[in-house]
């Protein structure tokens, strides 16, 4: 049984190295590759003064390199700070403020929005990047770049962490409010959830019980996984199942979000057979009339996360996917991590459970 989250995909670089983890775009990153690079982040923070249980934060639009840093945080034995460089410059600098990073890992796309944070207060924050060429911005300037990531050692650092993580362990504006017995347990990473200010931190061995509860929803090294943007628990936590699984992760571009056309297209094109996305965007592609009868011939799983698809909709995904299984994520609240699987195994029992609203009768975390 692994105890951390970077035990997930060891087995696949013993025995699978040049097996492919992660596609971006052109990019195919084989397992071997994932984790040597993620070692060397993990080297090169610790070689810029960040230790263990300190927080990272990543400024990365969801991409290859922000998976890469956020096993490399962990590698490190620090938390991952996850946060959505699209959301309001406010909120994000406000929950900067908040939760003290040692340390930032930004892309360019982050270089005005550290600008207007270094620029009206100085505070103690440190930058790097994990791009080829360093970020200078007019109030800052990055320590460190890609290429000097990887000329540090490929090997696996000791990282220190305990799998002995709290259940529940939340941060308000910075005050962490911890209700556990082991005062040795860490963090593994925050994420914005959808109260502003109000970061949720989820353990190590939280994440591991969660993705322990996937009720027949089985991955294998054959499947292709596309998940939400990699900065909510839920998007990292499929990450995490893809890899564990040895499955190929495909990591959805940005600009895919919120053109529903495209985002079915591009589950089509890729032959997408486990597919992560919440209630907003999967009304978006039903509505757009994008998928039709017999479709998506490869999607073994749909999962969604958020509201329950009105008796219609399902209906006519049903229809139009007859080789897929449905599944509702009912995510927990903002003090919990994780939720129930509420898999659809027929219409008409679904349809039930939407007029009558029971309980689901499923695991949950």
């Amino acid at each position: 049984m692994p105890k951390l989250l970077q035990d997930l995909w060891s087995s696949q670089v013993a025995t699978r190295p040049d097996g492919i983890a992660v596609c971006w775009k052109d990019e195919m990153i084989p397992f071997g590759e994932l984790d040597r690079v993620a070692n060397q982040l993990a080297h090169t923070l610790r070689g810029h003064g960040c230790q263990f249980g300190d927080r990272v934060a990543v400024l990365i639009p969801s991409s290859a390199n922000a998976l890469l840093a956020i096993l490399g945080i962990l590698k490190a034995g620090c938390v991952a700070v996850p946060i959505d460089v699209t959301a309001p410059a406010a909120q994000v600098i406000e929950l900067l403020n908040d939760c003290r990073p040692a340390m930032i890992l930004a892309a360019r796309f982050a270089r005005s929005l550290l600008d207007e944070l270094f620029c009206n207060d100085y505070l103690p924050f440190r930058v790097g990047t994990l791009e080829a060429l360093p970020i200078e911005g007019d109030y800052f300037a990055t320590e460190f770049t890609g290429l000097c990531i990887l000329r540090e050692s490929p090997e696996t650092p000791a990282c220190g962490a305990t799998t002995h993580a709290p259940a529940l362990l939340f941060c308000r504006r910075g005050d962490l409010a911890c209700g556990v017995s082991d005062p040795a347990s860490q963090p593994v990473f925050q994420a914005l959830v959808s109260a502003p200010h109000r970061p949720t931190v989820v353990s190590h061995a939280e994440v591991l019980a969660f993705l322990a509860t996937r009720p027949g929803l089985r991955l294998t090294e054959s499947d292709r996984v596309a998940g939400l943007p990699l900065h909510s628990p839920l998007a990292v936590a499929e990450a995490f199942a893809s890899l564990a699984a040895g499955a190929e992760l495909h990591i959805v571009p940005p600009d895919l979000l919120g053109r529903p056309r495209q985002l079915a297209r591009f589950v089509r094109a890729q032959e997408i057979t486990e597919w992560l996305t919440n209630h907003g965007s999967l009304s978006e592609v039903i509505q757009s009339s994008e998928i039709r009868d017999g479709d998506l011939p490869s999607l073994k799983h749909l999962l969604w996360s958020g509201r329950a698809l009105s008796a219609s909709a399902l209906r006519q995904l049903t229809q139009q996917l007859p080789l897929t299984q449905f599944a509702r994520l009912v995510t927990g609240t903002d003090v919990k991590f994780g939720g129930q699987f509420s898999v659809v195994t027929s219409l008409s029992e679904f349809e039930r459970f939407l007029v009558a609203e029971p309980q689901p009768a499923l695991v949950s975390v």
